[in-house]
């Protein structure tokens, strides 16, 4: 109970902050892509090469029209890649959050806690315009609009939650171990394969989907599959759901818990 009257009051924080944050995150949006030459365009150039190299090799190259469950594959490839873009974008960015935003850590009228949900904001600015695109793809293929594409607010707070834990967790021992951002790019990349993105879940055995269920990036793109292509609910799955949640709630605690911790020691070593 105490825990959850901590995040409570934590949520209220945020909400109480909301000024200074939108302004921290236009901020950071404005560096992140605004203030190159080429500007804002490049906020969607790095993605959509990454979906066009991929789909090409995969459409062209291995010929894959279709899934095993019959869906077409441009779709059901794009309903899949594109979270896992904002994910990825989220945790290498997040991941060095308190190291770039020192300067705030020392003034004692901010809360630090809020400072890798910058992050996460500016990147989710860019996702919802992603998310349109996937809706533009899925009706090119005949998937026209259900009351299941609401699920998409579900999938952006569990992405959410998600999200806030690994933040916190990673963005507070990167301040101590700098090596934790090299570590987690390549762990971003075995993932990215390790993930069922590019490739059915279906063809996993038994055993291994039970291991590919620990995952709680696979439920968040699975849910993107059931909510423009499968026309399904994804916390029908029930085991699935069950999975994810346990996972992120510990991870959460865990991120919470430990940015708690070191929070007094990150002015002396910033």
């Amino acid at each position: 109970m105490l825990m959850l009257k901590n995040l409570y009051y934590f949520f209220l924080s945020l909400y109480h902050q909301k000024y200074v944050i939108g302004q921290l995150v236009k901020r950071d949006f404005q560096q992140k892509y605004l203030a190159s030459y080429i500007g804002l365009p490049w906020a969607f150039i790095q993605p959509a090469v990454s979906i066009l190299v991929i789909w090409f090799a995969f459409n062209y190259g291995l010929r894959i029209k279709t899934t095993s469950s019959g869906l077409p594959y441009v779709p059901w490839f794009i309903s899949g890649m594109i979270p896992w873009l904002f994910i990825s974008e989220t945790i290498t960015s997040s991941s060095n959050s308190l190291i770039e935003y020192s300067y705030l850590i020392k003034k004692t009228s901010f809360k630090v806690a809020v400072i890798p949900f910058i992050k996460i904001f500016t990147a989710l600015i860019i996702h919802l315009f992603f998310i349109i695109i996937i809706a533009v793809f899925a009706m090119a293929y005949g998937f026209m609009p259900t009351i299941y594409w609401l699920q998409i607010i579900y999938l952006v707070f569990a992405s959410f939650i998600l999200l806030s834990g690994l933040g916190w967790l990673i963005s507070s021992i990167n301040v101590f171990v700098r090596d934790i951002g090299p570590i987690v790019n390549v762990l971003i990349s075995i993932l990215f394969w390790a993930t069922p993105i590019i490739w059915p879940y279906t063809i996993l055995s038994t055993n291994m989907k039970y291991l590919a269920l620990l995952n709680p990036f696979f439920y968040i793109i699975e849910g993107y599959r059931y909510t423009f292509l499968a026309k399904a609910w994804i916390f029908h799955n029930i085991q699935m759901t069950i999975f994810f949640w346990t996972t992120t709630i510990i991870i959460f605690i865990a991120g919470a818990l430990v940015f708690k911790k070191l929070t007094p020691h990150f002015a002396d070593v910033l």
